[in-house]
């Protein structure tokens, strides 16, 4: 089964908004296989992109939802993945490569590493 995981920088730090990333963490059941740039984030763009979110004016829906879309095409093949918090825009797109998209909360762990162990031993 093939797990991601919105991570920070660092590669294991969990992200609470799956969108704002840097990286997608993909494990293969525990094994870590892949880092995947989440291209949504980068610096200061990122930060006028998320201003947009909120201006229904300057992005619609469907534009936004398909930026997402080109962001998540490297996660297809992927089973699940697992998020603190995902806006629609982003879980559309995630459901739309055939990702599953499960909520996890803090308790489950603050680095990829715990959370896909608990996922894996049936606690999340």
């Amino acid at each position: 089964m093939k797990i991601v995981l919105a991570v920070d920088e660092d590669k294991q730090t969990i992200v609470k908004r799956t969108g704002q990333s840097a990286y997608f963490a993909i494990y293969e059941d525990d094994k870590l296989v892949d880092v995947v740039p989440n291209k949504h984030h980068d610096g200061g763009h990122h930060a006028h992109r998320h201003h947009e979110e909120h201006d229904h004016n300057s992005m619609s829906h469907e534009v936004h939802t398909n930026s997402h879309r080109k962001d998540v095409e490297a996660l297809k093949g992927c089973d699940i993945m697992l998020v603190q918090a995902v806006g629609e825009n982003m879980k559309e797109a995630l459901e739309s490569v055939g990702l599953k998209v499960k909520k996890i909360r803090q308790k489950h762990g603050s680095t990829a590493d715990e959370v896909v162990k608990n996922f894996l031993a049936g606690n999340i």
